[in-house]
């Protein structure tokens, strides 16, 4: 009896865990491959200063596509860098080699991300963040001042939160059948 309540505790245990690291790993990752991949000459810009970047979709030559940026901030919005909701899209033709080309000009300091996106609005390049320091530099970072914002360190405790509630659930079953076994014998 011992050896099949044990047995049962284990196989739910290895359940409850196996079942919350596949729901979390597809949660934080999504797709391992997107078709389309962005180069930046940087990803650190001075606020007001061009940056240039290329689209490389090989399997969609000639296809339009829609390039996303989006500013978590309110700087943007005050300052007109971003048109709406503090996210601004440009439609873009792929050339006969899956390439486009685009200058962008950001001129709110923050962080940006930029993604491409389908003609539903389906992603088709993983998000990339640009940081925009304020124009002259960034004196603000040698001096200590760190440029006045948080920073995002992009943890989430849900699986461990899962995890723990799983193990709790394992060893309440444990304690109700020990019970139940020292009442039968």
């Amino acid at each position: 009896m011992l050896r099949r309540l044990i047995s049962a505790i284990a196989l739910s245990a290895v359940a409850v865990l196996g079942s919350t690291s596949v729901a979390s790993a597809d949660d934080e990752y999504g797709p391992t491959e997107f078709p389309c991949t962005i180069t930046f000459d940087s990803l650190t810009v001075a606020a007001g200063e061009p940056l240039d970047l290329t689209i490389q979709c090989t399997d969609l030559a000639g296809a339009t596509i829609t390039e996303q940026v989006s500013f978590a901030g309110q700087a943007a919005a005050e300052d007109g860098a971003v048109d709406v909701a503090g996210t601004s899209s440009t439609e873009l033709t792929l050339d006969e080699d899956g390439t486009a080309t685009d200058t962008l000009t950001l001129s709110a300091p923050g962080d940006y991300t930029v993604q491409v996106l389908d003609s539903n609005g389906e992603p088709l390049s993983e998000v990339y963040t640009i940081s925009v320091t304020a124009a002259g530099g960034d004196d603000d970072d040698a001096d200590g001042g760190g440029g006045g914002g948080l920073a995002a360190t992009g943890s989430t405790s849900l699986p461990y939160l899962a995890i723990a509630g799983g193990l709790l659930v394992v060893g309440a079953l444990a304690l109700v059948a020990s019970r139940i076994r020292a009442r039968r014998g």
